[in-house]
């Protein structure tokens, strides 16, 4: 009885001596992907990023032009306004020049709005092509979940699979489109 008794502590010594290791070649259970790098450094968002240039920067710049004309514009009429004996009622010159500087200020956040529109679009389709990806890196590494590494306050290097998220994005899902769908019109 002797003999098996020791057989049996030997045994589940070297049950209890294997447990962690299985444990730690099993792989996190919690998966950590850092969606700042895929916002910034994935194909689309590289490509994202050049289409909205190439179609905003131009367009900005010739408001930016038409503003400062503008501005210049009415700053001349309101120095005559000031120049003038108290009393005097504006001019319609200065008038004009007030509102073309509002007409260009509304047109600068029609432009800032569109460009803010199509970045979050580029953003949203990232996001919505790297789910699946990320969801199925989670099912072949067996974890329980994979969360944004902008909300852990610390994890494990091994934990990050960001690169392998990247590498399937890219190949995957090079180019965005900058156009957002467009909403449907409200019901009358």
């Amino acid at each position: 009885m002797g003999k098996v008794f020791k057989a049996l502590i030997c045994a589940g010594v070297m049950a209890i001596a294997g447990a962690p290791a299985h444990a730690a070649s099993a792989g996190p259970s919690v998966l950590v992907v850092d969606f700042d790098q895929l916002l910034t450094r994935s194909a689309a968002a590289q490509s994202g990023t050049a289409q909205l240039h190439a179609k905003f920067d131009a367009q900005s710049a010739s408001v930016q032009t038409s503003y400062t004309s503008a501005a210049q514009a009415y700053r001349t009429q309101l120095s005559a306004a000031r120049a003038a004996k108290p009393g005097t009622p504006p001019s319609p010159a200065l008038q004009q020049a007030a509102q073309r500087v509002e007409q260009i200020q509304q047109q600068v956040q029609v432009l800032n709005q569109q460009l803010q529109q199509a970045a979050a679009y580029v953003r949203q389709q990232i996001v919505e092509h790297a789910r699946p990806i990320a969801e199925q890196i989670r099912a072949d590494r067996r974890a329980s979940v994979v969360i944004a590494k902008g909300s852990v306050l610390a994890s494990d290097p091994a934990a990050d699979v960001t690169g392998t998220v990247l590498q399937q994005l890219n190949s995957s899902f090079p180019q965005p489109s900058i156009t957002p769908p467009q909403q449907p019109a409200p019901a009358k």
